[in-house]
């Protein structure tokens, strides 16, 4: 990327540790990090190697682009009282986490850190860089994911996956229907970073055509990815997209030509669509299982944890290993199933004590992203958070989170009022000279 001549040397440093941790977080999944020798998503091993590579860079990444702008206190301080909602948001998970290890110990909540915490820090860090820069990370970021839907695509295309899928569950997992895993692992975490980022497509500074392309080579791939929840998210897309069309139809703002022609087109790609599915079998997944089959009724059976939460662990939490010997209990195989209900398992770990502290935070994060979106990504947050619930995306190590905040928050800079409401908001609310002297400078 283009270096910036007015950037001091730390502030570069900043950025291009930041960018690797971007890097990182798209590329070394759970898998990937077995096979390279880190314990990372596996039981035992040191510490040091719970926590993804990227979130310590992504972590330097911020401090050292606080300490370049002067003393790193004072630009925290202003940092964080510029962007409230995102700062509820952190001391929530801060808070979060330093409550669950309170009450049961650090061991095994490194997602907590991984999934919950670096969503603020990674917004932070690029904050503190340019408008110019936060575009490029945008760009960044969905680059790689249209990478990861190209290889998506083509895994399901070929019927073999890139890195296993999980190689430390007996070396292998059979699957009675191909999923691909491309660069991010597990196939849900795919589906479900796909389709949460996809908006973003529209807003990249590409050609029409070049967007269009890039968002059907991402609807492929949510079909080779095999989740029928998030079939169901981006017919939703769909469906918000057809919607203002018929409204302008109904009301004549076509000619004759354009609907013929746009009738015409929908009928070829409609029969283009359907013949690479047919060709390629993607989406076998869903289309030959649309039945209650055994992932949905486990889905439905992780209510019954709620049988066991009573007394003291109903307010104050219960440790990781007592979730797990429930799970148990209540029917799941400990090696290929989970809780797939965040809401349930943070509730579970935290108590409602904790619970309630967690959906603050979770709240002001959304709340901050409506505030600087537009209407396709706000689809993208609400979508997210309806098919995650349905999944342990937020109660284990992931990055979706992560790479939503920054591509909201990237996507804001392409906003016009990006340039003028926001250095307003911020000199009103400076306070002393050194605050009002940083925030001129600020980007």
């Amino acid at each position: 990327m283009p270096d910036d001549a007015a950037e001091p040397r730390a502030r570069r440093v900043a950025w291009y540790l930041l960018v690797a941790s971007v890097v990182m977080y798209m590329v070394l999944s759970g898998p990937v990090l077995f096979m390279l020798g880190m314990p990372y998503a596996t039981l035992g091993g040191p510490t040091i190697s719970k926590i993804h590579p990227g979130t310590y860079a992504m972590l330097a990444s911020w401090l050292l682009g606080l300490a370049s702008w002067g003393n790193p206190v004072g630009v925290l301080a202003a940092q964080l009282r510029s962007h409230k909602l995102l700062t509820g948001f952190f001391a929530c998970m801060v808070g979060v986490f330093v409550w669950a290890a309170a009450r049961h110990g650090p061991a095994g909540l490194a997602f907590i850190i991984d999934t919950l915490v670096m969503p603020a820090v990674g917004t932070f860090a690029m904050l503190l860089h340019s408008r110019q820069r936060q575009r490029q990370m945008l760009v960044l970021i969905m680059s790689l994911l249209i990478l990861n839907g190209v290889l998506a695509v083509g895994e399901a295309a070929a019927g073999r996956r890139l890195f296993p899928l999980a190689p430390f569950v007996d070396g292998y997992v059979e699957e009675r229907y191909f999923r691909a895993s491309a660069l991010l692992g597990h196939p849900l975490v795919n589906a479900f970073t796909t389709i949460a980022l996809m908006p973003a497509v529209m807003t990249l500074p590409w050609r029409l055509r070049w967007r269009v392309a890039s968002a059907t080579v991402l609807g492929l791939a949510i079909f080779s990815f095999g989740s029928r929840s998030v079939l169901a998210g981006l017919a939703v897309y769909g469906l918000l997209l057809v919607l203002p069309m018929v409204a302008r139809l109904l009301r004549g703002g076509y000619s004759y030509l354009q609907v013929t022609g746009g009738l015409v087109a929908s009928a070829l790609g409609v029969t283009a669509l359907s013949a690479t599915i047919l060709v390629t079998g993607l989406g076998d997944r869903i289309f030959k299982n649309l039945t209650w089959d055994h992932s949905a009724s486990v889905r439905l059976r992780v209510w019954n944890v709620l049988d066991y939460l009573h007394d003291e662990a109903l307010w104050f939490g219960m440790p990781i290993p007592s979730i797990d010997l429930i799970a148990i209990r209540v029917g799941l195989d400990p090696k290929y199933e989970a809780i797939e209900n965040f809401w349930l398992y943070m509730l579970l770990l935290l108590g409602i004590v904790g619970f309630v502290l967690f959906v603050a935070g979770l709240a002001c994060l959304v709340l901050h992203m409506f505030r600087i979106s537009q209407a396709p990504l706000r689809a993208g947050v609400v979508i997210f958070f309806l098919v995650a619930s349905g999944a342990n995306t937020l109660s284990s190590k992931g990055m979706v989170l992560v790479m939503l905040a920054m591509v909201v928050q990237a996507a804001y800079q392409y906003r016009p009022e990006a340039r003028g409401l926001a250095p307003a908001r911020r000199a009103r609310d400076a306070r002393g000279p050194r605050r009002q002297a940083l925030q001129r400078e600020w980007p």
